[in-house]
């Protein structure tokens, strides 16, 4: 629930791949570094969350064929939440590693063969509360679609 005084919602969010090699990173497997970027209104005293969401709340179906895994509105589970890390809202962006390859919707898996990632997700914080989520991107699938 949104406390009075809690920052308000991070806006402009944004997920980019970015081209730095991370075989030092992760040495098991091919790995993928992204950034999430954000605006936060005011961005003193705050800090922004970076969760990967590792389940899925929709199911495309026959009758509706696309869905995106999370969209505005859900209630987010907390255990289908992994912290990928903090930073001053003022610094606007976050830079992770997840680990990648093979074919598929998500943007990859946690470190050490964890979980798959479904979406990325923000929150801001500050000593009274926190914001609502803010989706920054979410995975889809489609029915009788062939990879």
């Amino acid at each position: 629930m949104y406390a009075p005084g809690a920052p308000s919602i991070p806006t402009n969010t944004r997920l980019d791949y970015l081209t730095d090699p991370c075989s030092l990173a992760n040495t098991d497997g091919a790995c993928g570094w992204l950034r999430v970027s954000w605006k936060e209104a005011n961005p003193t005293g705050v800090t922004i969350r970076v969760y990967a969401f590792t389940g899925c709340l929709h199911t495309p179906t026959a009758s509706k064929p696309n869905a995106n895994c999370l969209v505005d509105g859900d209630a987010i589970p907390r255990a289908s939440l992994q912290l990928l890390g903090t930073a001053p809202a003022s610094a606007r962006s976050l830079s992770f590693v997840l680990e990648v390859g093979g074919e598929g919707s998500t943007f990859g898996r946690l470190p050490g063969g964890g979980p798959e990632v479904q979406a990325i997700v923000v929150q801001a914080v500050n000593k009274v509360g926190g914001s609502l989520f803010a989706i920054v991107a979410s995975s889809g699938s489609c029915y009788g679609c062939v990879l």
